[in-house]
């Protein structure tokens, strides 16, 4: 009985130890998690802010969760308050450019812990250990939805087309091949803006222009357009001109997907090229129309670029003209009598 009683006086002063060690414990904690994304910033940052791709994202499918409310901040942050069984919680998704165009993505939470969780956390149980897991989770299927996006494409329509006369507003840029995307994306907006302050209608999708190629350098001159019914005048101290494309003729070719895989897109008009006997016009330029890109989607699987590879004309092929019959006669020789033997 005398035993008992120690052993009993035993457990309550360690019960008591452990209480006022969990109790005066800093209840305050950060969860943090990094994952190398493997798709360009931009990408990542547009894929994950847009919530009809959170389905994909994920990692409490198996609860009972809802997104309350997010803000997006200069393209690199995300703030989150998500509900999780019925309990908010406030997250940050940060994103950050790496060496190789890949992103890494950190999804942080901070918090404060009461006592169940205090104690869940000396054992490697609880919120704290929890999130990690989640968060772990949830890059994963980040990177792994991200990368099919990515890598989604497909070329068709390839063709033989004629072009016709277009009227367009148009500003030359010059810039590494890298940057292209960027530099598209960033003048877009512009050229959009002189139309809305001028009332001038635009006429079709806006299109790249490329003038020129250093391959020693690396660097790429081009010019971004917009398509307009009749030629716009601008002021002369302005960087935005007009132009006009006279009609050519080009072999076409859709883009489905990322910009990336312009290479593919290409290989398969060459092919065309050469299985068709067709040669590259040295007096026209190569355009591509870019109906759906990263400014009115934010899907790169859905992205279309229209590329068009101008050729030299096509020589009628002159039939020559069937020969009828001669219309010659031949005359017989008649025969001449024999005279007669008298």
């Amino acid at each position: 009985m005398r035993i008992a009683k120690y052993l009993f006086l035993l457990l309550l002063l360690i019960c008591g130890t452990v209480s006022v060690f969990v109790a005066t414990k800093d209840g305050k904690y950060t969860v943090e998690k990094t994952k190398i994304i493997d798709v360009p910033k931009d990408i990542a940052f547009k894929y994950t802010a847009d919530l009809k791709n959170w389905d994909s994202i994920n990692p409490w499918k198996n609860e009972a969760t809802k997104i309350n409310h997010t803000e997006n901040i200069d393209g690199e942050k995300i703030l989150q308050n998500i509900s999780i069984n019925n309990i908010d919680n406030e997250m940050v998704l940060t994103f950050k450019d790496t060496l190789g165009k890949k992103t890494a993505v950190t999804w942080t939470k901070e918090g404060t812990l009461d006592f169940k969780d205090k104690f869940l956390n000396i054992i490697n149980r609880g919120t704290h250990h929890n999130f990690d897991k989640m968060f772990e989770l949830g890059l994963s299927n980040l990177n792994a939805a991200l990368t099919s996006e990515v890598n989604s494409f497909s070329v068709k329509d390839i063709a033989f087309v004629d072009r016709d006369t277009v009227f367009y507003i148009q500003r030359p840029l010059s810039c590494k091949v890298d940057e292209l995307p960027a530099k598209i994306k960033k003048m877009l907006p512009k050229l959009n803006q002189l139309l809305k302050n001028t009332n001038t209608p635009s006429n079709g999708a806006p299109f790249i222009i490329y003038h020129s190629r250093d391959t020693l350098n690396n660097t790429i001159t081009f010019s971004v357009a917009i398509p307009t019914k009749q030629k716009v005048f601008t002021t002369p101290e302005s960087d935005i001109f007009n132009g006009q494309t006279n009609p050519f003729q080009a072999v076409k070719a859709t883009l489905i997907g990322n910009y990336s895989h312009k290479k593919e897109a290409l290989s398969k008009i060459f092919a065309f090229m050469e299985k068709n006997k067709l040669e590259q016009s040295p007096i026209h330029k190569e355009i591509e129309i870019i109906p759906v890109n990263s400014l009115n989607s934010h899907s790169a699987a859905k992205w279309t670029t229209e590329i068009f590879i101008p050729v030299r004309p096509k020589k009628p092929v002159v039939k020559a003209k069937p020969v009828g019959k001669d219309s010659l006669k031949v005359a017989t020789a008649t025969p001449l009598n024999k005279p007669k033997v008298s």
